[in-house]
């Protein structure tokens, strides 16, 4: 009967993990400039990477180049390149990291905070009007340097929708 009870109890804890989110930044000001055109007689094309910081021991590699730009994760050492998965599913043309602001969903354990995924905000060009620009939530599962893009979400309800597919890591 003991061992049930505590079982029980050792569960109970893990359901009560309440998803939680803390922000960070890739502005310019805060990030180490790793490579960037700027330093370039002549550069081919406009281009970038920003070393950003970010949670539990997880960095965020901020690149940019011809015209697009994205999140790509390094944890340990190991950089998962998430350019091509961010391109094919963004769901318009030139995809671009639209703010500074990067959300963090993870849960609070002995006031230690542990990511599980991160939400950032892209704009894309219509791909029939280039007029017409959209804006998209990405969402990247992070998993230990195999972060993976979970998913890409636009309209009203984007945060939260984008919200609710990272919760399904918790």
């Amino acid at each position: 009967m003991k061992i049930l009870l505590i079982s029980w109890l050792a569960a109970g804890s893990l359901w009560a993990q309440k998803a939680t989110s803390f922000y960070s930044t890739t502005e310019v000001k805060s990030v180490a400039v790793l490579s960037s055109s700027r330093w370039e007689k002549e550069p081919e094309i406009d281009h970038f990477v920003h070393l950003c910081p970010g949670y539990g021991g997880y960095e965020l590699l901020h690149r940019s180049g011809d015209s697009r730009s994205w999140l790509d994760v390094r944890f340990g050492g190991v950089t998962s390149e998430l350019a091509d998965e961010t391109m094919q599913q963004a769901q318009g043309a030139f995809p671009f990291k639209e703010n500074d602001v990067v959300e963090w969903r993870g849960y609070v354990t002995d006031d230690m905070f542990t990511p599980y995924a991160i939400i950032y905000r892209l704009t894309v060009q219509d791909l029939e009007d280039p007029g017409k620009n959209h804006s998209r939530l990405v969402v990247i599962a992070l998993n230990e340097g195999k972060a993976r893009l979970m998913g890409v979400f636009s309209g009203a309800r984007a945060s939260e929708q984008a919200r609710a597919r990272a919760d399904t890591l918790l």
